[in-house]
C-alpha cells in the first residue's frame, strides 16, 4: 500500500477554468463552432470530475449505491445536449446549434 493519498482538486480547478472560458466565449459572441467545442469540453470535464469522485469511494458494503448514483449522474451528463449546456451558461439563440 502506498503512502500517497490521491486528491482530485485539480480536476475541479480545470472544470472551473473550462466553464469560465465558455462564459467568456459567450460574452464575446464567439462563432458557434467555438461555442460548441467549448461546451463539449465543459461536458467532458464534468464527467472527469465525477469519475474522480467515484474513485474516492471506499469499497465496502454500501459502496455500490454510491457508485450507482455517480454512474447515473455521469450518464445524465453524457446525454445532455450541447444546447442545454450553452443555455445553462446564458447563451440564447433563436436557431438550434446542433443537428439531430
Amino acid at each position: 500500500m502506498t503512502n500517497y493519498i490521491p486528491h482530485y482538486t485539480k480536476k475541479k480547478q480545470i472544470l472551473a477554468r473550462k466553464e469560465e472560458a465558455l462564459r467568456r466565449l459567450i460574452s464575446s459572441r464567439a462563432p458557434q463552432d467555438k461555442l460548441l467545442g467549448a461546451a463539449e469540453v465543459v461536458r467532458d470535464a464534468r464527467i472527469r470530475v465525477l469519475r474522480a469522485q467515484r474513485s474516492t469511494i471506499v469499497p465496502k458494503d454500501d459502496a455500490q449505491q454510491a457508485y450507482d448514483r455517480i454512474d447515473a449522474r455521469i450518464q445524465r451528463i453524457e446525454n445532455t445536449p450541447i444546447d442545454a449546456i450553452l443555455l445553462e451558461f446564458g447563451y440564447q439563440s433563436s436557431e438550434r446549434l446542433t443537428e439531430d
